[in-house]
C-alpha cells in the first residue's frame, strides 16, 4: 500500500503541472482533430417505429389521434 500511494502522489505531483502548462500554452490546439470530442447528431428513425415513445413524448405527424 505505501508503494501505490507514493506512486500516487508522484503522479499528482506531476500532472498538476503538466496539466496547467498544457491549458496555459493552449498545446492541445496542436493535437489532431480526431480527439475533441464530436457533436452529437440527431437520430433519425425508420418510419415503422414513427409510433414509439421518444423520450417521454409520443411523436406524431399531425393525422388525427387523440390529444
Amino acid at each position: 500500500m505505501p508503494i501505490f500511494l507514493g506512486y500516487f502522489i508522484w503522479g499528482l505531483i506531476l500532472a498538476a503541472p503538466l496539466a496547467w502548462i498544457t491549458w496555459r500554452f493552449e498545446l492541445l490546439r496542436w493535437l489532431p482533430r480526431w480527439t475533441a470530442p464530436r457533436p452529437r447528431r440527431a437520430v433519425r428513425l425508420p418510419p415503422q417505429v414513427q409510433p414509439l415513445v421518444i423520450r417521454g413524448k409520443r411523436q406524431r405527424d399531425g393525422a388525427g389521434g387523440r390529444g
